[in-house]
């Protein structure tokens, strides 16, 4: 009975972490569903571009475009912490300045009205995966 008790407690701290609750697609080049999950984010994020990110506060960044693919024309769009599926401050801070390509969405805390969030599933997940989105969300700006 000790062991199940421990193994509960074990599995309900990994239900909690951050990991476990953001619920993100895996892009993972080659497999079987990676073309419907490119295009169905390619649809869904309503803020896409490549620019440069600037702190913005100490738990804000403000992202500038040099080239927005889909957006609302802003000369930036500020990103928050979100929730549990928000990049990690330390990733964010990692690309200060740097260039970036960015998908975004609006935050859904209405503390952040007008704020956008970068979200962890869909930014920055390593050179195939973020060559595979970006091209894909280019096509689908230039088919509208």
């Amino acid at each position: 009975m000790l062991r199940i008790s421990q193994s509960l407690a074990a599995f309900a701290s990994l239900c909690a972490s951050p990991a476990i609750a953001c619920d993100c697609v895996r892009l993972v080049p080659g497999s079987a569903n990676f073309d419907a999950d490119l295009n169905r984010i390619a649809k869904f994020y309503p803020v896409a571009g490549d620019g440069v990110l600037e702190h913005d506060g100490p738990y804000g960044w403000r992202f500038t475009p040099t080239r927005e693919f889909r957006g609302t024309g802003a000369k930036s769009y500020r990103i928050v912490l979100a929730s549990d599926c928000s990049l990690d401050p330390a990733a964010m801070d990692a690309k200060i300045g740097r260039p970036v390509f960015l998908l975004l969405s609006p935050a859904s805390s209405q503390n952040d009205a007008g704020a956008y969030e970068a979200q962890r599933c869909v930014n920055w997940l390593g050179t195939p995966a973020d060559a595979a989105l970006r091209h894909r969300v280019m096509e689908r700006c230039k088919s509208k």
